[in-house]
């Protein structure tokens, strides 16, 4: 199923209506990594809207890595775009990335037209859900509130687990946060086909948080490297996405 990305970008970009505000005494009940990530990333008082719309460059490596800009708008829980245009000269690829109502899709195509890569169906939507739940970790940490439904397990001091709301279900991410209370790096376990033999299979896949950003009273990753078999001895190998972001809003009602 093909996703109408602009009427899902409409959508996911509605302000959230009347958000609460952030209070760190509400958090007496989560572990303490989790309270020191939750303190370091949110100011006292700030709305905690689960809308972020960004702004972002980087590369992404497709056979070589290519340079490319992007606007992506991420609604915790519910979905995400990701629109981009890749390429270096004459060679540029445009499309975008959705997952909106459940239904995951991609769209990339040379000039903006003629088809490269396009995919939907029911492997794609299962991973859509996974980079959302990781994404949400990175770049909407105000979601990560109990208020919305996650759940946290602290693995050690240093290393917490939290349970990510997508749709009707949820998705663990485990989060490694120094003493500061900022993310380091990421990990979940992603449906995906990286090596392209047409099986999709869950793999570990997270990124290194290289720089953070405080943008409106909530600190997000503003500079990383992602990419598929987090962890593993494949690692390197799997790194396909290096970004930064260029700006962030967090649009609430008035």
């Amino acid at each position: 199923m093909s996703v109408d990305r602009q009427a899902a970008w409409d959508a996911l970009a509605a302000p959230d209506p009347s958000p609460a505000t952030f209070a760190a005494d509400r958090l007496a009940a989560l572990p303490d990594v989790a309270r020191r990530a939750l303190v370091r990333a949110l100011a006292p008082g700030v709305s905690v809207s689960r809308v972020v719309l960004l702004e972002m460059e980087g590369e992404i490596k497709l056979r070589s890595w290519v340079p490319f800009r992007a606007r992506q708008v991420l609604r915790a829980g519910e979905g995400f775009v990701w629109e981009a245009s890749a390429g270096r000269g004459p060679v540029r690829f445009r499309g975008g990335d959705v997952l909106w109502r459940g239904h995951g899709s991609l769209d990339f195509r040379l000039w903006g037209i003629v088809p490269v890569a396009r995919a939907s169906g029911p492997d794609v939507d299962m991973s859509a859900a996974g980079r959302l739940a990781a994404e949400t970790v990175a770049w909407a940490p105000q979601a990560l509130l109990p208020a919305f439904g996650t759940r946290w397990r602290r693995q050690d001091n240093t290393t917490a687990t939290v349970a990510v709301p997508v749709g009707s279900d949820t998705i663990e991410v485990t989060v490694a946060i120094d003493a500061d209370g900022l993310i380091e790096s990421l990990v979940t376990r992603r449906w995906g086909d990286p090596d392209s033999t047409g099986m999709f299979t869950a793999i570990p896949f997270g990124g290194a948080v290289d720089e953070h950003a405080d943008i409106d009273g909530i600190t997000i990753a503003s500079s990383g490297r992602v990419g598929w078999w987090w962890g593993t001895d494949r690692q390197a190998e799997g790194e396909f996405f290096r970004y930064r972001v260029t700006d962030a809003r967090f649009p609430v009602s008035s």
